[in-house]
């Protein structure tokens, strides 16, 4: 179960529109704001789409993306050092650290380029990346990239927590954008949207049998005998921040629904009546 503390972390994280801190020189964005432009619709004006980040020489900056890629796919720490523009700022758990030199990083390196980190450099695809003037953004925000004291490189580094790591589920904001839109379609008795929020076959548990649900379709036309009254209670006397993780998922109303991850998917995958 998660803590108080916890509970104002999953606040803040959830907040889209909320700036987690601000830097000394160049700032970064709110990892989450959906107001930065994308490249691809920056290079409808210009020919450079990295033009409001500072950057003059496109060419040059795809170049650098590429070669920041390769260094951390083939896990190198000093080539990746090389790519870092100093002093870059580390945020976790709402604290800024300062990293100033090249030995520096290369000594934190597993701490700052984080697994998930890596991951999401390596899936930006350099023509989906988010530009404004504060920079240029990978992933979520979990990577920052601008012209800093005359260089090219890396300018921030964000770690965002993530407390349902342990059931498989890859991104805190699309569980929690998730579960309270389920909570909203079931208090609405929104029957299509719930069972766009369900991962099929559903397995519905009641007295050690076990009905499978197939289908969207079979899911709302039994949708009254699945989601019984229990049900519903324990949905929506859960708080977000109180939910049980564990290696099997996401527990709901003390096991009442189960919630994980299935490709790129996140829903209820279990109900027990």
């Amino acid at each position: 179960m998660m803590t108080n503390n916890s509970k104002r972390k999953a606040a803040i994280i959830l907040s889209f529109a909320v700036a987690l801190a601000a830097f000394s020189g160049q700032a970064w964005a709110d990892q989450n704001t959906k107001t930065s432009t994308p490249a691809s619709i920056t290079k409808s004006v210009s020919n450079n789409p990295y033009e409001v980040a500072g950057i003059n020489d496109p060419e040059a900056f795809k170049a650098y993306f590429a070669k920041l890629q390769k260094a951390v796919k083939d896990n190198k720490p000093e080539e990746v050092a090389n790519l870092i523009s100093y002093p870059m700022n580390l945020n976790k758990d709402h604290k800024t650290f300062v990293i100033y030199n090249k030995n520096d990083f290369v000594k934190k390196y597993d701490r700052i380029f984080t697994s998930h980190v890596r991951e999401n450099l390596l899936a930006q695809q350099v023509d989906k990346l988010f530009v404004n003037y504060k920079g240029i953004r990978v992933g979520d925000g979990d990577l920052w990239m601008g012209q800093q004291n005359n260089k090219l490189g890396v300018i921030a580094v964000n770690i965002i927590n993530n407390p349902y790591e342990a059931a498989g589920i890859d991104n805190p904001f699309v569980f929690e954008h998730n579960f309270s839109l389920f909570q909203k379609y079931v208090k609405e008795g929104n029957k299509t949207e719930a069972a766009n929020l369900m991962v099929y076959p559903l397995k519905v548990n009641n007295k050690g049998k076990t009905m499978e649900i197939k289908t969207k379709k079979d899911f709302i036309a039994k949708y009254d005998k699945i989601m019984t009254a229990k049900v519903k209670k324990a949905l929506q006397a859960q708080k977000a921040d109180q939910v049980v993780v564990n290696w099997k998922g996401v527990s709901i109303g003390s096991g009442s629904l189960w919630m994980g991850q299935f490709g790129e998917q996140v829903g209820v995958f279990a109900i027990n009546q």
